[in-house]
């Protein structure tokens, strides 16, 4: 006895001698190259239901589910694959620091996702390790940092629960644990305080832009206070030469699409950097000529050319990329630029209702408090 379905959505069958029902799905056509005709190709969803009611909530599952049968048994990295694709934005900040992330989880790659434990997730993250394959560390075995696992942490909270939508699992293990206590016990004796670029080396950077890459690029983020995953996402589109502004942003409300004026003294690095992106058809502002396809920089890649610079002219070694962003908000405040056009420029959040709500504020005004800084 079978259950009448259309063609593709499977059949139920009644096993006389088992007395048990079964359940088949049709996961593909075969074609005769002899006769022209094809037929299902079929698999067995269950063999071992009791009662036909039983056979019918399993055949409605899978068809309910996005994932076939053999995607039930999913690997961690296909499964990754797909979670990434569909549910972080490209080349956002985050997906940097997924991608990063994603790197120290080799040791569950080829893993079914479903077969999972919390023991496999603790020891990825607290024996995750990565190779650089390079730059000046490369061959270098790299453990997890603090940071490294936070984030490891969050893709595993978030792909179990892009699973449990998919019904490829029922519950979100990942949510039955936390992190360590050390862990943010480490991250704290870590931290790096924000530093601003002294003028002496400002102009250092400045007299050794024409023949140090990459120079004008940290020129132009001290002069701007864009994030360093926001500079590197930067658009050609998103310049406007003429009225010049960037339109840009990311991370918080408040600093999603903001306008930045473009400051009169890193014009010509914007506009050479524009015109460059045009001659290489890339669709981002700041781009690698030297590598072979020349577009776009990873966040990586923007760190290994910015260490590179530091060591050029040997500058501390304290400097992080973040700290171009901390010396324009520094530069900013000693010439006593209007804290609310500040916050509008750099993306802080406004917690003045008048001021969020009731301000107006005009790209003039914000070029107007922008030209206060003179150097």
């Amino acid at each position: 006895m079978a259950g009448r379905r259309s063609n593709g959505e499977g059949s139920i069958t009644y096993d006389k001698r088992r007395k048990r029902y079964r359940v088949k799905i049709t996961v593909g056509w075969e074609l005769n190259e002899e006769t022209g005709r094809t037929k299902q190709i079929v698999k067995t969803l269950g063999s071992n239901f009791k009662t036909k009611g039983e056979a019918a909530r399993a055949l409605s599952e899978y068809l309910d589910t996005p994932f076939n049968i053999d995607k039930r048994d999913i690997s961690f990295s296909e499964l990754y694959e797909r979670w990434i694709t569909d549910r972080i934005k490209n080349k956002s900040s985050m997906w940097y620091r997924v991608k990063g992330a994603y790197k120290y989880c080799s040791m569950l790659y080829d893993k079914k996702f479903k077969d999972l434990t919390i023991l496999d997730m603790k020891k990825c993250i607290n024996e995750g390790t990565t190779l650089v394959t390079r730059g000046k560390y490369k061959g270098e075995i790299r453990n997890t940092s603090p940071e490294i696992k936070q984030t490891i942490k969050y893709i595993f909270n978030h792909m179990y629960a892009y699973a449990m939508e998919a019904r490829i699992v029922d519950h979100n293990y990942a949510k039955d644990f936390s992190l360590d206590k050390s862990v943010f016990e480490q991250q704290e004796s870590e931290h790096k305080p924000k530093k601003a670029f002294t003028d002496e080396e400002i102009n250092k950077l400045w007299k050794c832009m024409e023949f140090v890459p990459f120079a004008d690029m940290i020129i132009f983020g001290c002069y701007s206070g864009w994030r360093p995953g926001e500079l590197i996402i930067l658009k050609v589109e998103d310049v406007d030469l003429e009225r010049e502004c960037i339109v840009g942003g990311i991370k918080t409300v408040n600093g999603k699409k903001r306008t930045v004026p473009i400051h009169p003294l890193v014009k010509d690095i914007v506009t050479r950097y524009y015109n460059e992106a045009k001659e290489v058809g890339s669709e981002y502002l700041f781009n690698d000529v030297t590598k072979a396809k020349g577009i776009g920089l990873s966040r990586d890649q923007y760190l290994s050319r910015f260490n590179k610079v530091m060591e050029i002219l040997k500058f501390d070694k304290e400097y992080t990329p973040h700290c171009t962003r901390h010396t324009f908000i520094t530069k900013a405040k000693s010439v006593g630029m209007n804290e609310y056009i500040l916050k509008r420029i750099v993306g802080h959040q406004i917690k003045d209702l008048t001021e969020r709500v009731y301000t107006h504020r005009t790209l003039d005004d914000l070029k107007q408090e922008m030209l206060k800084i003179k150097s």
